[in-house]
């Protein structure tokens, strides 16, 4: 059956956040690649950077801040103008396309008028697919205008004309949405989504996310006397926990003092953080263990996956379902993730890869340890983390859910 699927999404490749956004894409050509129509409708972040014409993308929604790091408070002033442009956007698109299922994929930093909108034209048809915490979250105008940080003389002005701002800003609070159809990218958030959001349980469902997973094949396991070779790939900030690895590194040297293993940091972030880690390696005595590479495009990154041993995924942060993890179990990586969020449904400790802690540098070291010790180890780990991506999450597997989802949600309306 082909159907007519309208994506709405906060952010969307080639201009994107990480992970999720070019999620988003790969599903909606997935879909296409099927026979289905499908419309994607975005946001107009970093659209004066685009120069080739789209298909099937229409990049004109607001989002509540320009900056998904520094809220503008411009934006509180221009909030009724972008509304209305967001709903006039939306009309038009469901006017236009006539969707027969609207697919809700990131809404984080989006108002929330943009999906009330497409529930009220296309009511039982608007499927949510969570994989954040936003309708549990305040959105950016009510973060900015009530947060307490910083200095008492600026931050007490700025809630003070935030009472002032709010109510002119604020419509229908998130929590009064529809969501009749929800997705969840795992278990652990359908647990959220009922305990923090409030949303009824019969009404969510777990779809875990998915990879493509010809796009990801076997490495060579590594021999006893190669260098092991770490890596960390992902934003700079303090709740990815990249701290802990460095500071796992100094206590290895303390069971190790010299430890056949490199590490490398792929990505950027916040300037600051990265400054930290570079003196806290020097601070450590851990600097020649560590190369700091930056940023590198997303397609690269099979090839970066493959010249590599270990994946060391530190997070703080309760990742939703992280696919940086699907995609290094795939290449036959030993993963060493924490045990946060919805990564204990993919990572098992010592069956399919090493589990420890968030933010315990001395366990991780530990774990690091035991594959320096028995190189026979990673080739155990490694074939079962394949075994798993292969049986459970593979972009193939999600999207044939979606597609029964949506054929059954157009079936009941």
């Amino acid at each position: 059956m082909m159907m007519r699927i309208l994506v709405i999404s906060n952010y969307f490749p080639p201009v994107e956040l990480g992970g999720w956004d070019q999620l988003t894409r790969d599903v909606s050509q997935r879909l296409q690649e099927r026979g289905h129509e499908v419309l994607v409708l975005t946001s107009n972040y970093r659209q004066a950077e685009l120069t080739t014409p789209e298909a099937n993308v229409l990049r004109t929604l607001h989002l509540e801040s320009p900056d998904h790091v520094h809220y503008h408070p411009g934006y509180a002033l221009a909030h009724r103008r972008h509304e209305a442009e967001n709903r006039a956007a939306v009309q038009e698109a469901v006017r236009t396309f006539n969707p027969d299922v609207v697919y809700v994929n990131g809404m984080w930093n989006m108002s929330h008028n943009v999906v009330q909108t497409a529930e009220q034209l296309c009511p039982g048809r608007v499927v949510y697919y969570m994989a954040s915490y936003w309708p549990a979250e305040p959105d950016a105008h009510t973060a900015y205008w009530t947060d307490a940080s910083g200095k008492w003389w600026t931050s007490l002005p700025k809630r003070m004309l935030g009472k002032l701002l709010l109510p002119f800003i604020h419509t229908t609070p998130r929590n009064q949405l529809d969501f009749r159809l929800v997705l969840c990218v795992s278990a652990f958030m359908l647990e959220q989504m009922v305990a923090k959001a409030g949303l009824p349980r019969e009404r969510l469902r777990v779809v875990h996310n998915g990879i493509e997973l010809d796009k990801f094949t076997i490495r060579p396991l590594p021999t006893s006397t190669d260098t092991l070779r770490l890596l960390y790939a992902g934003r700079l900030s303090p709740d990815k926990g990249v701290h802990t690895v460095v500071a796992a590194l100094h206590h290895l040297r303390q069971l190790q003092p010299d430890p056949a293993l490199k590490l490398t940091i792929l990505g950027s972030g916040a300037p600051a953080y990265e400054a930290y880690l570079r003196q806290q390696a020097q601070e450590l005595g851990v600097i020649d263990l560590i190369e700091f590479r930056g940023f590198v495009p997303r397609e690269q990154m099979p090839a970066i996956l493959a010249a590599h041993d270990v994946l060391v995924f530190p997070s703080i942060w309760a990742e939703p379902l992280a696919r940086m993890v699907q995609e290094a179990m795939a290449c036959g990586l030993v993963v060493i993730g924490t045990d946060t969020g919805g990564t204990p449904e993919i990572l098992y400790d010592g069956e399919n890869g090493l589990v420890f802690p968030a933010d315990d540098a001395q366990t991780l070291a530990e774990k690091m340890n035991l594959l320096l010790q028995d190189r026979s180890l990673p080739l155990t780990l490694a074939q079962a983390a394949r075994r798993t991506v292969e049986a459970r999450f593979t972009l193939e597997r999600m999207v044939d859910e979606l597609e029964a989802y949506f054929a059954q949600v157009i079936g009941a309306s």
